[in-house]
């Protein structure tokens, strides 16, 4: 049994699909711990780690009533298993710090205020809400209190989650082996770095979860409208309290009293004052009169008291939501992981072959022990799959944040550091990204009186601190008029000149669902009412019963084709009985006066990022809530597109079934309609073949509107019943809904690959566009924009990168302190070098772990093996520095048209991987079959017990791997084109070329020898033993590194990026 869920914007980013009613089965726990005693907890961990297995051995399902968890499903397939919770009769669960409850046969998330408002109970719901009649305890078991608590895990639970890792368990047997084969020492130092590792990870993820709660928790007072004082992280939903100045809120409310002015950049990002007026109804659209948790209360009205009713608390508030986001980000890609970890079964099969074959050809004859034989064949784990490897992977990501720190670059998501050397689209947004925030007044037209009234009167501007703020576009269009604003003794204000005055007295917000907004003014000559309107053009004039004079339409086209934000003008006489009325039926049958436009400048330096972008071979594509001609201009000047005039703007009219497409080919930008027939289907076959054909000129620019995705993305066809076939010819149409559908993808997929400019789009189009060229054209997609419009497609995208400094960027896996687009070019380059980096760590770790091996097997020859202070010299006196300093490695400063090619299984990265390992290995075959063939025949013990640590192959095989182990590192480093070249890494050339100079001491001095148990092999093999030595290695390390340039020209790493 399944229950569906009905979704809600409280949900954020972390929509549930189903949830499944299960119960923990007493036989199958009985079975769980008879398995795990057998196999001495070894299946409870299996199930610990497989989180499937887990769910689908222990529950079974069952119906609702019987229940004690749920199974819940979300958005990306990912299944949870959550506590059922009964309060007052009712089921309900928390998901990821949101409740849910059953009602109707489905799960919604609690919600305070229903979305759905039916029209004949406003007045009543809004009742309901302010006389809520359930207690405080019950309402605060149910929606909790206004606490954002942070989890933060203690030591004691993230060591057991971490030490119980497959990873940690991997390290517990390789310590077991080495203990026994007698190296103890080893075995310890081992033990204690990966301890130290686990210990450094959980001071800086607690560092992290603090620094986060101390952004989340707001520390004040509250009065509720009882009189009482509690503090605000106390508030549960439905309480009432009184608003104050300077208040930084603790929950989104909405205001049933008074009129408040916040400023919401905790939110936005923009510090402009928002103004708040008290609710009347409950209607679908209550942003108007919300307050947001976070904002600050600038002003508060001084002729009525000011009570908010608490609506949303903790992780359900708009805030909360950002803050869930940062907690449980997106699952991040694992392919290269995968594939590493298929590479080292092969390479590790592979390994016990060779193994094999040398216990078949000579280990047997030896008279090795059966205990150092199977020890030996366990051991071959612990060569080929480095316990190290994550550790240095995570170093690798975090270090790169570090560097973009330094250039006011904020990362929050290590991975994304890494996932940004993918990236081949990138879509920004216009306004505040592309262009400045900041806006100027250009003109009006016509040049009336009546253009003037309405530019006068149709803002909503406050005076705070003698000073005139607003919106900046309210601001800039007031001041065009030079009228006078008078504040005083007023609920809103009067505004004046020489001829008239006007008094507001009621405001419509701006609403971007209608977007719009209108005053109700009194002409206090005249005594007249008159509705003035401001919106988008095209909405008005959809709206407007006047006949629009032709003039107005070429400057609205002019104005907007020149790139001019461009903002309709209307009106609407009231008689003094309709000024009372709700706003749908004054927002109606307006007139249509004219147009106020405003410029909206580029960011300095954004023609010549985009134009490094485009020369990179990047697919670049802006995403827009602005108009489609001035949005067009926008990505003319910053060079996305080469020819603005070359472009054609496709829109879709609902009203009338039709295509609006609009030619700025020709002198004068022209529109023309096309409607398709009306039958069913009829409609998605106009679209698709009108779009087929339009789109099949690859020399043209195309724009698409918000009006066409939204048609596009419902493809209405699949909603026509077979009860609606009334003839032959529409039930065969409903029989190739197949066909159609399969035809519609092929026409959406060429569509959202040619355009690049997609206007007039609302936050949830801007997200599915993101989502679209993911999922359905396999791009790695980095979306850039300003604000909280942008967030939900930030997050949607493969890397996100914001410009502002609200609680809504620390959704976003970077954001930007400077203005900057920059910032981009920076994080591409950072992540490629990154990703370049980690591919390097992965090949240098497996290849001295097959080193070692290769000595190791080689030294079996004579009975011997390394000592315990060689293995720690080897692993972590050695190795590690040299795997921290190539983390150090800085980015190239140019960008290329390539990417890293990160598949393990390429022929590039397989032939690299491969030269290093022959000619490596063959070095040390080399030298053993010289130091066997002139060195005395050492005494073997039979049987073989314990090893020998101490001999000429020892020192000879110790030697080898001390220069193997740092010329690897400089064969396999690859500058071009990610990274600087390897002498400008200082830490890492010093201590590269230290080694090799300590080695070379070693090789020739006898006196340097004895730290690292090697005897004097001139004369326990021949004389100038030490030069063959060098010799064998330095010939075959320089063929090697001669092998590796031509592969490299040959068979390059790099993965081009195509668009």
């Amino acid at each position: 049994m399944f229950y569906k869920v009905k979704n809600s914007e409280v949900e954020g980013q972390h929509q549930l699909i189903e949830i499944a009613p299960i119960i923990i089965s007493k036989f199958r726990l009985l079975i769980a711990i008879l398995l795990s005693i057998i196999s001495c907890f070894a299946f409870a961990l299996i199930l610990q780690w497989n989180q499937r297995l887990y769910q689908y051995f222990l529950f079974i399902k069952t119906t609702e009533h019987n229940c004690t968890h749920y199974l819940v499903s979300n958005s990306t397939n990912e299944k949870f298993i959550c506590k059922k919770i009964r309060i007052n009769n009712i089921s309900y669960f928390t998901y990821r710090f949101l409740k849910y409850q059953l009602k109707d046969n489905f799960f919604q998330p609690v919600n305070y205020v229903e979305s759905s408002v039916y029209l004949d109970e406003k007045s009543k719901k809004l009742d309901l809400l302010l006389n809520n009649q359930i207690s405080r305890d019950i309402r605060q078991n149910i929606y909790g209190n206004s606490q954002l608590q942070i989890p933060i895990k203690s030591i004691f639970t993230y060591l057991f989650q971490e030490l119980t890792s497959p990873f940690y368990i991997l390290q517990y047997f390789s310590v077991l082996l080495w203990i026994a084969e007698g190296f103890i020492i080893f075995a310890i130092v081992l033990l204690s770095f990966s301890f130290l590792a686990c210990i450094i990870n959980y001071y800086l993820m607690r560092r992290s979860r603090i620094q986060l709660q101390q952004l989340a928790t707001i520390q004040q007072s509250v009065k509720l409208k009882d009189n009482s004082i509690i503090n605000g992280s106390d508030l549960v939903v439905g309480d009432q309290f009184y608003v104050h100045d300077n208040q930084q809120l603790n929950c989104d409310s909405i205001l049933i009293s008074g009129d408040v002015m916040v400023n919401e950049a905790t939110l936005t990002g923009e510090s402009i004052p928002v103004p708040k007026q008290s609710i009347k109804e409950l209607t679908n659209e209550i942003s108007q009169n919300t307050l947001f948790e976070g904002t600050k209360v600038i002003q508060v009205s001084q002729y009525q008291q000011n009570i908010a009713l608490v609506i949303r608390t903790g992780y359900s508030s708009v805030r909360g939501q950002y803050f869930r986001n940062v907690i449980f980000p997106p699952p991040p890609s694992r392919q290269f992981y995968l594939q590493a970890c298929k590479f080292l079964v092969i390479l590790g099969l592979f390994i016990l072959a060779i193994f094999t074959l040398l216990y078949i050809i000579q280990y047997q004859n030896m008279n090795y022990s059966s205990k150092l034989i199977i020890i030996r064949y366990l051991d071959v784990i612990t060569w080929i799959v480095p316990p190290a490897l994550p550790i240095f992977f995570s170093l690798a990501q975090a270090i790169s944040l570090l560097k973009l720190k330094q250039e006011d670059i904020m990362g929050s998501n290590p991975i994304k550091a890494e996932e940004a050397g993918k990236i081949d689209t990138i879509c920004f947004d216009k306004t505040g990204t592309l262009s400045t925030l900041g806006l100027q007044a250009h003109d009006y037209y016509p040049h009336s009186d009546e253009i003037l009234d309405i530019m006068a009167c149709c803002h909503h501007l406050v005076i705070l601190k003698d000073e005139l703020i607003g919106d900046p576009l309210e601001l800039e269009m007031f001041k065009k008029t030079n009228w006078i604003i008078n504040f005083d003794d007023e609920k809103y204000f009067k505004v004046s000149n020489k001829q008239k005055t006007f008094k507001i007295v009621r405001i419509f917000e701006f609403s971007s669902h209608l977007q719009m907004m209108s005053v109700v003014a009194h002409n206090q000559n005249e005594d007249t009412y008159t509705l003035f309107i401001k919106g988008s053009p095209e909405k008005l004039i959809q709206m407007s019963i006047n006949e629009i004079n032709n003039s107005i339409h070429e400057q609205l086209q002019i104005k907007t084709f020149n790139g001019l934000r461009v903002i309709g003008l209307g009106y609407k006489t009231l008689l003094p009985n309709q000024i009372n009325l709700d706003r749908n039926l004054l927002e109606f049958q307006i007139n249509f006066s004219g147009i106020f436009t405003l410029e909206n400048s580029l960011k300095k330096d954004t023609s010549h990022v985009i134009q490094q972008l485009l020369n990179s071979n990047l697919d670049i594509r802006v995403i827009s809530g602005d108009n489609a001609l001035t949005t067009t201009h926008c990505a003319f000047e910053s060079k996305i597109i080469e020819n603005k005039s070359n472009t054609l703007i496709i829109d879709y009219d609902q009203s009338s079934d039709s295509l609006l497409i609009q030619d700025l080919r020709q002198q004068i930008p022209s529109s023309s309609r096309s409607s398709c027939d009306g039958k069913p289907g009829s409609q998605y076959n106009f679209i698709l073949t009108q779009l087929d054909t339009i789109y099949n000129n690859d020399d043209c620019n195309y724009a698409i509107t918000g009006n066409l995705w939204s048609i596009l993305m419902q493809n209405k066809i699949n909603e026509v019943s077979m009860n609606q076939s009334n003839d032959l010819q529409q039930y065969n149409q409903l029989k190739q809904i197949d066909e159609i559908d399969q035809r519609f993808i092929e026409c959406l997929n060429k569509v959202i690959k040619k355009t690049k400019i997609f206007s007039r789009m609302k936050p949830y189009q801007k997200k599915e566009i993101v989502q679209y060229l993911q999922t359905q054209l396999n791009k790695y997609v980095m979306m850039v924009g300003d604000g909280a419009n942008d967030c939900s497609a930030i997050a949607e995208s493969l890397v996100g990168v914001s410009f502002s400094s609200s609680d809504a960027s620390y959704t976003s896996p970077f954001s930007n302190r400077s203005d900057s687009i920059k910032c981009v070019i920076s994080i591409l380059l950072q992540g490629r070098a990154t990703k370049r980096i980690i591919i390097e760590l992965f090949q240098y770790l497996v290849l001295i772990s097959v080193l070692k091996f290769t000595g190791t097997a080689l030294l079996q020859f004579q009975g011997m093996n390394f000592g315990d202070f060689q293995y720690i010299f080897m692993n972590y006196m050695s190795s590690v520095p040299v795997l921290i300093l190539m983390t150090l490695s800085s980015k190239s400063n140019t960008l290329t048209t390539s990417k890293p090619n990160d598949d393990v299984f390429a022929i590039p990265n397989q032939l690299q991987f491969y030269n290093i390992f022959i000619f490596t290995s063959l070095g040390c075959i080399i030298l053993s079959i010289i130091v066997i063939q002139y060195s005395q025949q050492l005494k073997i013990p039979s049987p073989i017990e314990i090893y020998i640590r101490e001999g000429p192959l020892n020192s000879v095989m110790m030697l080898a791997n001390q220069y193997y182990n740092m010329l690897i590192c400089i064969i396999l480093y690859q500058s071009h084109p990610f990274k600087n070249k390897f002498y400008q890494n200082y830490p890492l050339t010093l201590w590269i070329f230290g080694c090799l100079i300590i080695a070379i001491i070693t090789t020739f001095s006898n006196s340097s020898r004895g730290w690292l148990s090697i005897v004097n092999i001139n004369d326990e093999i021949t004389d100038h033993s030490d030069l063959i030595v060098f010799s064998v290695i330095f010939c075959t390390s320089l063929l090697c590194q001669i092998c590796q340039i031509t592969i490299q020209k040959l068979f390059p790493t790099i993965k081009p990026i195509k668009k």
